[in-house]
């Protein structure tokens, strides 16, 4: 099994398009614009049209996120999941 990310610093290694679980229980995407980094998830995908992450415009600054995060979803992809068929 493939171990989940726990990131606790401020200055780690965000990817756009990153999703991930704080530690208040709230799922935060990584945003592309350079002030509010983070925001909220919505009705929106996880990867463009062209098949790299999709990343929302921001909505929250570094510090509104609370530590540590879980790494949940990269590059349009589940992290640490598994695939299920129904």
């Amino acid at each position: 099994m493939v171990e989940v990310h726990n990131v606790t610093r401020l200055d780690a290694v965000w990817k756009h398009g990153d999703v991930v679980l704080d530690a208040e229980g709230n799922i935060r995407v990584r945003s592309d614009h350079p002030q509010w980094v983070w925001d909220t998830p919505g009705s929106e995908h996880t990867r463009n049209g062209y098949g790299g992450a999709y990343a929302p415009s921001g909505g929250l600054e570094e510090e509104d996120v609370v530590r540590p995060l879980i790494l949940l979803v990269r590059d349009g992809q589940a992290v640490g999941g598994r695939a299920i068929e129904a």
